[in-house]
């Protein structure tokens, strides 16, 4: 050790010109010297310790282990597993007689006796899930995703309306590649993807019935991505889908019914094709985005088979703090996308929303969507069209945690008792984590 603090010393300390030789020595001896009490006093320190004092230290490292290995969560694959949720809460007031009390989307008749309106609060559109990653497949990445939220009805109870069940939302893996994809499960269908912003309507996204065609079903897809470099970004998605009629509106069922998409005894085909600008710098601004997607599929009743298609065109445009969004369809025999107002009929409609974020943590957006039923001699129906306006404003108190209050004014034409409206007041806050 001595070599090599000398090795230090030498050049360490700074030569002076008036110095000899053996001053230098001299010198370096002293600060040897020194340098070996100082060492000898941390001995005496270190065997002076108290046993007790080092098996306290022992016992506070093994319970930061145990703390440590306590909040971690592995799958059984090994691989690892990422757990996520939001806790989100609704309270609302509406002014008329809506069919859903949190996420209004038909305005109802008025109900003899009672004066309309209600008010209350809600938890049952939180979510809780999982994120998983798996092995590489012949040069693809497997990944997983399992989402539930509490939206799924409420038990035989006098309270039920507290107790919210649990329903599956996401449920899929996928093998992704560089440019292509490959997904098994159930996810957002192909057609329409778009939805409008806001936190009061997360468990069924705004304008559901009122122009934002949306179901989440099993499905088989394939993805791919074209770069064709300063012209932009082209994707083609295609797959089958389950064949969902939305004819189902019986009692609670422990197994799924044969009903009219399931009797036609073929899958739902979607796909969308869609292009996205080359990103101008470094934050993707501005951003475009258009899409066209289509649906078919049949349904069987007892009078016969009846088609179900849909056309629809979509759009995403950001730029600083503005940003717009929405899209357009026209179709036949859409309930189960909420489209035709839930009803077998011809229809068309859609969405129009604007975004301006006035602040990296406040947010304002607003939009109007609609649903029109058209050839209503071929195809009669109670309710003829359905519109809805909203806006809200969102803050960010930090990364995790927003707050945000919402009011939207829906309108229904009931055939033939008229136009029925109702304005529906939310506030809404999410913890993320």
């Amino acid at each position: 050790m001595i070599p090599v603090l000398l090795f230090i010393l030498f050049f360490a300390v700074p030569t002076l010109s008036a110095q000899t030789l053996e001053d230098e020595v001299r010198s370096m001896r002293a600060e040897i010297q020194r340098l070996r009490q100082e060492l000898d006093e941390v001995k005496r320190e270190l065997s002076t310790r108290s046993e007790v004092a080092i098996a306290d230290e022992v016992s506070l490292l093994q319970t930061q282990v145990q703390e440590q290995a306590q909040t971690k969560i592995e799958s059984s694959s090994k691989f690892p597993m990422k757990v996520f949720g939001t806790v989100v809460s609704n309270t609302f007031l509406n002014t008329g007689e809506p069919n859903w009390l949190d996420i209004p989307n038909i305005a109802g008749l008025k109900q003899p006796g009672f004066k309309p309106g209600s008010f209350n609060s809600s938890l049952r559109q939180s979510r809780i899930g999982v994120l998983l990653e798996g092995p590489e497949v012949r040069g693809m990445k497997m990944n997983g995703t399992m989402v539930m939220d509490f939206f799924g009805g409420i038990p035989d109870f006098q309270t039920g309306q507290v107790i919210a069940l649990p329903r599956l939302l996401y449920g899929y893996v996928r093998l992704d590649g560089e440019k292509s994809a490959i997904e098994i499960g159930q996810d957002h269908m192909i057609l329409a993807p778009k939805n409008p912003t806001s936190l009061a309507g997360m468990a069924f996204p705004l304008l559901y019935r009122s122009g934002n065609l949306y179901l989440r079903a099993p499905q088989i897809r394939g993805e791919r991505t074209f770069s064709s470099g300063s012209a932009g970004q082209i994707r083609i998605v295609g797959g089958i889908l389950s064949p969902v009629a939305g004819d189902f509106g019986g009692p609670y069922q422990f197994v799924p019914l044969n009903l009219a998409g399931e009797r036609s005894r073929m899958p739902a085909v979607q796909s969308r094709i869609s292009w996205r600008a080359t990103p101008a710098g470094p934050y993707e601004q501005p951003q475009w985005e258009f899409g066209v997607s289509g649906h078919y599929g049949r349904q069987r009743y007892i009078t016969g088979v009846v088609p179900s298609w849909a056309s629809s065109a979509d759009f995403d445009f950001s730029a600083g703090r503005f940003g717009m969004g929405g899209e357009v369809f026209v179709g036949r025999n859409l309930s189960a996308f909420g489209g035709s107002l839930a009803q077998m009929a011809k229809s068309t409609g859609g969405f129009v929303e604007t975004r301006i974020a006035a602040t990296r943590r406040l947010s304002f957006n607003g939009g109007y969507g609609t649903d029109r039923l058209f050839d209503q001699i071929k195809y009669p129906a109670p309710l003829s069209r359905n519109a809805n306006f909203f806006a809200n404003t969102i803050y960010n108190f930090t990364p995790e945690f927003r707050g945000a209050f919402e009011y939207q004014r829906l309108q229904t034409k009931w055939i033939p008792e008229g136009l029925r409206k109702n304005n529906h007041f939310n506030l809404s806050f999410a913890y993320s984590f």
